[in-house]
């Protein structure tokens, strides 16, 4: 079986492909992510790969992504390779449809026993994309993404034309981890009604089955949808505080999203925006029993480095509040705006910019751009604020300002 290798540092390359060798598997080396996708886009590209983490040109969660969200890819297994022990990581990797998970350096005993599970199952799943679930009361007519533990299909439910999307757990092969995850992100979703987040519609989790039904949204995540559409503004503005509306509401239920980023930001071709993806959330004030998705010890990071608080870039997930999600929201918004990082990073490591980014040295907008509104420039600023005290105190709040700099704008051209 051929393994593709897809590491940018020469050294840590060379000593996996020294492995691979010894354990009897014939291997492929690309030096940056893009060198790996070019790789896996060809006729015979291998069906297991090991996946850096942070690469030049693509990182390996991009090329992940894609790896699962490509419909005719018949199914290939992802090992993540990470610098650092971190549960974060782990989850953020199996959310972008990893299947294993691994830290450097990497030790020789347990590559060669992941390698040798990834290889029975490949051999088990046929090289074609997944069998359609059978799931009572429901027509599933097309795969949308694919994972080793779940797939997401677009769906109908008998009586009904509109469709939806049904993410299907494989429990055949779902670990203890993966189960518990999966309810905990149902249990999240279930108690979240709100236009602006993605609604689900039904579940089902035991020993034979596992699903939920939820909106399909016809359309791109937030960063392609500027990217292929190219809103104005104004426009980014305002479906920004449609997902502080959603924020809002989530943490009105005591949920707070810890995730957010231009992918976990749906948009619709009529720019209705929807949040989705909980699966990292916090939840403040529930029953003792329902444990947080993403259990963690204080010290542990948690979340998506580049938008991500100062307080938890330093791990103090005690600290984690409503006011997080406010700063996450306030770099998406600066990201989308002026295509450019709040804070000036000097390093592609994921530990150093988590370094960076847990001393909150935000860049003003007028740095970058002299012609940026200066009114702007207060409320995106006063969201990212290092001390939380001093940020806006809810989604809510966020909302309504940049509403009203709207109202200000459009009236200003009246």
């Amino acid at each position: 079986m051929k393994v593709l290798i897809a590491e940018d540092n020469q050294v840590w390359r060379k000593l996996l492909a020294e492995h691979l060798q010894r354990f009897g598997f014939d291997y492929i080396e690309a030096a940056d992510g893009q060198a790996a996708w070019d790789i896996l886009c060809q006729a015979d590209a291998p069906r297991l790969v090991l996946l850096d983490w942070q690469m030049p040109e693509l990182d390996g969660i991009e090329v992940c992504r894609r790896i699962k969200q490509d419909e005719n890819r018949g199914f290939t297994y992802v090992i993540l390779l990470t610098s650092r022990d971190a549960k974060e990581d782990m989850v953020s990797g199996l959310d972008a449809g990893a299947d294993d998970y691994l830290t450097k350096p990497v030790d020789a005993a347990v590559l060669r026993s992941r390698l040798r599970a990834a290889r029975r199952i490949i051999e088990a799943v046929p090289p074609k994309e997944w069998t359609k679930p059978q799931i009572p009361g429901y027509e599933v007519t097309r795969l949308i993404g694919k994972g080793a533990f779940a797939t997401v299909w677009e769906a109908h439910r008998d009586g009904d034309p509109q469709p939806l999307a049904l993410k299907v757990l494989r429990v055949d092969l779902a670990t203890e981890d993966v189960f518990g995850r999966f309810a905990r992100e149902i249990e999240v979703m279930k108690r979240l009604d709100h236009p602006h987040i993605a609604h689900i519609y039904d579940s089902r989790i035991d020993h034979r089955l596992g699903y939920y039904a939820m909106d399909l949204i016809q359309g791109d995540t937030l960063d392609r949808f500027v990217k292929k559409h190219k809103p104005s503004g104004m426009e980014i503005i305002q479906m920004v505080a449609d997902v502080c509306d959603g924020l809002q509401h989530a943490h009105q239920q005591g949920v707070i999203h810890r995730d957010l980023k231009p992918s976990n930001i749906m948009v619709s071709e009529d720019q209705n925006a929807k949040l989705v993806d909980f699966g990292l959330s916090k939840t403040m004030f529930w029953p003792p029993s329902s444990e947080d998705s993403a259990e963690t010890l204080d010290g542990a990071v948690i979340g998506s480095p580049l938008f991500m608080a100062p307080e938890q870039a330093r791990g103090e997930n005690e600290r984690l509040d409503e006011r997080s999600d406010v700063y996450s929201v306030g770099v998406v918004l600066y990201m989308m705006l002026l295509r450019r990082h709040p804070q000036k990073l000097v390093s592609k490591e994921r530990w150093e910019t988590i370094k960076q980014i847990a001393e909150g040295q935000v860049q003003p907008p007028t740095s970058l751009n002299p012609k940026f509104s200066r009114t702007l420039e207060a409320i995106i600023m006063k969201a990212l604020d290092e001390d939380p005290e001093k940020r806006y105190q809810s989604a809510g709040e966020m909302a309504a300002a940049l509403r009203a700099f709207v109202a200000r704008r459009t009236q200003n051209v009246r």
